[in-house]
């Protein structure tokens, strides 16, 4: 029911949106009686049935596609038009993190005096530093061309970060130990996500859409409507990275919560610090990424003698 619900969201209703758009282009331009040869009257349940026919066939095109629309939107591609802004996010980039140690130095200044450091200074750092988690990852390195594909970003480096877990093959793994129920909050939170993102999309294809039918014609009228969906493809972009950064939330939730689940079904033993748990994850990701069992052996120099016992002593 929930999967049903969310393809709905994400992809039937966004096609649906698109083709009510574009029988009112096409009718704004003459064309709907050459197009669509349909008695008002007689044919309306069977209009209403092909429309819903084209729609489900079009989500589906869109859920097949969803991969490569994804990450197009988030800047890869040496071909993609976004490259263009990577300069842009570079700067935003970097003026957040100077900002961010300026404030800290302001912040060491009056600790290093002994006074009492400004909540209002407090909160602004606060501020700042939230922004940087959720819009950008924690390297220049990693960054991506567009603000969508940094939102992504910033939380696909976050079991890394916090764990030493890579986040794409951790992700595949730590599915495997996440409640239903729990699964279907983030597929919810994901179905926002492809909504806004599917809508973007399809707000691109109406733009063509209109250049195509004015040369077919030779003739411009309904001036107001390409400012008219660009404005709302800008919209649809806003809409994309706004639920992009809670469906993040969702995810980092899941690696804060699960992630000793997941050492537990691996049959790994709890590290006794934090730097023995990073330096477990980190050789469990380089295994698996370059299928190199022999990397493993050094997750277990992380792990306390006393675990090591216990656990191949469980196993005999």
């Amino acid at each position: 029911m929930s999967e049903a619900r969310n393809y709905a969201i994400g992809y039937f209703l966004p096609v649906a949106v698109f083709l009510v758009v574009s029988l009112g282009l096409i009718k704004g331009y003459g064309l709907l009686p050459q197009l669509l040869p349909l008695d008002q009257r007689k044919d309306l349940l069977l209009g209403t049935t092909v429309l819903g026919l084209i729609s489900w066939l079009g989500g589906i095109c869109l859920l097949a596609t969803n991969r490569y629309i994804l990450r197009m939107k988030e800047g890869y591609g040496r071909l993609n038009p976004a490259n263009f802004l990577m300069p842009i996010q570079r700067k935003h980039y970097r003026q957040l993190r100077e900002e961010i140690a300026q404030l800290e130095e302001h912040c060491r200044v009056y600790g290093s005096k002994g006074e009492e450091i400004p909540s209002r200074l407090l909160n602004s750092l606060g501020t700042l530093m939230q922004q940087e988690t959720i819009q950008f990852p924690d390297e220049e390195a990693w960054l991506l061309p567009t603000a969508f594909g940094n939102t992504i970003r910033a939380f696909e480096v976050y079991p890394r970060v916090m764990y030493g877990l890579d986040a794409i093959p951790g992700w595949l793994r730590i599915l495997a130990v996440i409640p239903k129920d729990y699964r279907e909050l983030v597929d919810n939170a994901k179905a926002q996500v492809d909504f806004w993102l599917n809508l973007w999309f399809l707000s691109i294809l109406m733009i063509f859409e209109y250049v195509c039918i004015a040369l077919y014609t030779r003739e411009l009228k309904l001036l107001l409507w390409p400012p008219g969906t660009l404005v709302f493809t800008l919209i649809a972009s806003y809409g994309a990275r706004s639920s992009a950064a809670m469906w993040g939330e969702w995810v980092k939730a899941i690696f804060d919560v699960f992630l000793s689940d997941l050492r537990t079904k691996l049959g790994f033993p709890p590290p006794a610090t934090k730097e023995q748990e990073q330096k477990l994850w980190g050789a469990f990701s380089q295994a698996i990424i370059y299928r190199r069992p022999s990397v493993m052996a050094t997750a277990w120099t992380a792990v306390p003698s006393e675990h090591k016992k216990e656990n191949l002593s469980s196993e005999l």
